[in-house]
């Protein structure tokens, strides 16, 4: 996808990549959704974590494969686009876009656990404070903005860690046993399996940098198999310790602060509150300012959206428009009041199902590019692809269903419309786009 990122930087390594990977992945998600996992299935949230690790591996695996074969900016939209339709294309970026509603919860979840430490904190005050900070760190460009969040991942890694090594001692392995570690049968164990999935997912954010990598053909699939292994390791390490310390009846639906407070001593409890919740927070925000516009980049020199709007710093190389899109997008439920539940529902509803378009587009790799394809360093068997592309689409459409059949009907109406606006722009705007697409699509 030659001449498509003209204007960015590539400046990130292998290493950058990596941390880029855990650092969205390691987020919100693993301090929120634990409690709420062992609730569904007991002392089965390590095997949840397991299982959840293997599903979002399967699913990213047909996108590490695009990376590998035609890396570029903005991946995710760019091989919707090209390799299934332009229509296709924006309509995926449309729902991606208004998906990631869900950064705010980011900020608003930082300013929360802040508050827990000092209650006169101003929870919207502090989350307006905490978006304005990284959005204007990725402003001065993504290896500056690289660097701070190599330094958030240790820390975020250390505070984890130290939760686990406190932890292991202090574990009754006896309650990891079938009869409890599912009483809520196969149903409890998967959808906690679908609910552990929005906290073990985020290593294809490398796949929307491929523009700014260095050596992105490897990088890409190597950063995505490093960053997911690491994680599921420590997750199921933090699943065990969960579980395992106090009654499930105490840490089911809680936070992770009560079984840390009771295994570890004040100054490292402290620290795990900050460097593992609130760092986790504050990198995964980092990290998504970072890749989130690049979609839309593309999407501006295809036509779809004003060339202006998708303008590139000429100093720091970053398309300071579309990120001060997203910090407005980030702000307005941080001013309205928004409820982190309404948003998390509906941001991660659209989310899911606007993944199902790019991970199909990898079937059209072998017959387009098969030259390509046969020369990139991480690809396979088409058959196998095949067959891994038809298992990451049920994968994703039964996560979606976990999630959006506990939607209220509003939310669900509203999803429905949001879906129909974006067809009804595409068929507007694409008449008048006219061959704006016609872009070779070789290295």
């Amino acid at each position: 996808m030659a001449n498509e990122e003209i204007d960015l930087k590539k400046v990130l390594g292998l290493k950058d990549a990596i941390g880029i990977a855990i650092g969205q992945i390691i987020g919100a998600g693993i301090m929120s959704i634990t409690g709420i996992a062992i609730g569904l299935t007991g002392t089965g949230v390590p095997l949840a974590f397991l299982l959840s690790s293997i599903f979002m591996l399967i699913i990213t695996i047909p996108l590490a494969v695009l990376g590998s074969v035609l890396p570029t900016t903005g991946g995710m939209y760019t091989y919707t686009s090209r390799l299934l339709s332009p229509n296709a294309g924006f309509v995926y970026l449309l729902l991606f876009t208004f998906g990631h509603l869900t950064i705010a919860v980011y900020a608003i979840s930082f300013a929360q656990y802040l508050q827990g430490l000092m209650p006169e904190a101003p929870v919207m005050l502090v989350a307006f404070i905490i978006l304005t900070f990284f959005y204007l760190i990725n402003l001065f460009g993504v290896k500056f903005m690289s660097s701070l969040g190599k330094w958030l991942v240790v820390i975020k890694l250390l505070s984890l860690l130290v939760f686990i090594m406190w932890g292991v001692s202090e574990v009754d392995y006896s309650v990891f046993h079938p009869t409890e570690m599912m009483p809520g049968g196969w149903t409890g164990l998967l959808t906690a399996v679908g609910m552990t999935s929005f906290a073990s997912g985020g290593a294809y954010a490398v796949v929307e940098m491929g523009g700014e990598m260095k050596r992105p053909h490897r990088d890409i699939p190597l950063a995505i198999l490093i960053s997911s292994g690491i994680v599921a390791l420590l997750y199921i390490g933090i699943g065990i310790v969960a579980t395992g310390v106090l009654p499930v009846s105490e840490v089911a639906g809680e936070s992770l602060a009560d079984v840390a407070r009771a295994i570890l001593p004040n100054p490292l409890f402290l620290f795990f509150i900050v460097g593992g919740a609130m760092f986790a927070l504050a990198s995964t925000l980092n990290v998504t300012f970072s890749w989130v516009t690049r979609g839309m980049l593309v999407a501006c020199r295809d036509g779809w959206l004003p060339a202006a709007f998708g303008a590139v710093n000429r100093k720091f190389g970053t398309p300071h428009w579309l990120l001060t899109f997203y910090y407005i997008l980030g702000v307005i439920p941080i001013v309205t009041g928004i409820s982190l539940t309404t948003i998390s529902q509906l941001g991660v509803g659209i989310l899911l199902f606007s993944s199902i378009f790019p991970v199909l587009s990898a079937v059209q790799l072998p017959r387009k590019h098969p030259e390509l394809y046969r020369k990139a360093p991480f690809t396979m068997k088409p058959t196998l692809l095949y067959i891994i592309v038809a298992i990451a689409v049920i994968l994703l459409v039964y996560q979606a269903y976990l999630l959006l059949s506990r939607l209220s009907t509003p939310l669900i109406i509203g999803n429905i419309v949001l879906f129909a606006a974006s067809i009804l722009y595409v068929k507007i705007v694409g008449r008048r786009r006219r061959g704006r697409l016609e872009i070779n699509l070789t290295q």
